[in-house]
């Protein structure tokens, strides 16, 4: 098929399939082989006829093994880019010494490209639910595999990360309007320093009364969503252990921030509330190791 259409600004449909049938020993399912070549990019469709891609002159251009890799390797960064290899798809068999992917993972409209592989030797059939992946081709796939879920890790965390940024600055605009409708002769004196401040140890400075003539008042905010929990860098720990009473964490329920008269949470000397009584429970979230 590649021969045929290699070189031609474009076939009709209906003499494609015609010379399907006219090839001697060669039984090619038309639908099928169209499907699979639009799904590589090496076709493109007008009405009636079949419009040849660069790509697929290039390819008619190497020998026979060459076009077959190609078209394998094409498959697997194919698969892969379409995401069906993500949800615990792959695994490794101890015994055959192989990457296996389950049989699951193939959705029925990718069967034709599993038994394309198959055939061409790039997976191998197995006896229980999991296909092997052929070792000349494993480094293929676990480059695209790798590829792909460091794209996936890094877009997830970039999401993520844009989202907390998002609730921590609305929580943050939150607590900035609380206290200045808290003290409104202060007002324009209560401000958020987050934005160019970031080892300050704390977002806003404001003032416990009215008659203060000095920031005495050092709030640090964090968001959550269900019960009260936040995490606390280091910095911002030695900074509350050293400002004692002045320094304040306020919580923030960011599911009832935009509730008429909700209040956040104000803690005044956390590090003596949080590491002295029996409310809270702190956990390390990861340990540093250094050799000495």
């Amino acid at each position: 098929m590649i021969s045929i259409l290699a070189g031609n600004e474009k076939i009709k449909k209906e003499e494609l399939r015609n010379r399907c049938a006219l090839e001697k020993d060669i039984v090619l399912n038309f639908p099928g082989v169209m499907a699979f070549f639009q799904y590589l990019g090496l076709v493109e469709f007008k009405g009636e006829s079949v419009i040849p891609t660069p790509t697929l002159n290039a390819v008619a251009e190497k020998e026979r093994e060459a076009v077959i890799e190609f078209l394998v390797e094409t498959c697997i960064n194919r698969l892969v880019e379409d995401g069906i290899f993500d949800k615990d798809a792959t695994g490794f068999n101890i015994e055959k010494g192989h990457i296996t992917i389950k049989r699951s993972a193939f959705p029925l409209e990718y069967a034709a490209v599993r038994n394309f592989l198959i055939m061409t030797g790039a997976l191998e059939k197995a006896s229980n639910s999991e296909i092997c992946v052929s070792s000349v081709y494993e480094p293929d796939w676990t480059e695209q595999l790798s590829e792909r879920r460091k794209k996936i890790s890094l877009d997830q965390l970039l999401k993520q990360q844009e989202e907390q940024s998002r609730r921590g600055l609305e929580a943050e605009e939150f607590v900035l309007l609380f206290e200045q409708q808290r003290l409104p002769d202060k007002a324009r004196l209560i401000k958020r320093i987050s934005d160019f401040d970031v080892k300050a140890g704390y977002d806003i400075v404001s003032f416990v009364s009215g008659e203060d003539k000095q920031y005495n008042r050092f709030i640090e905010v964090k968001s959550y969503i269900g019960n009260p929990h936040f995490f606390w860098s280091e910095n911002e720990a030695d900074v509350a252990k050293l400002l004692g009473n002045q320094y304040v964490l306020c919580l923030v329920n960011y599911e009832k921030i935009k509730q008429p008269g909700y209040q956040p949470d104000f803690i005044v000397n956390p590090y003596k509330v949080i590491f002295n009584e029996e409310d809270w429970l702190t956990t390390t979230a990861y340990f540093r190791i250094q050799k000495i």
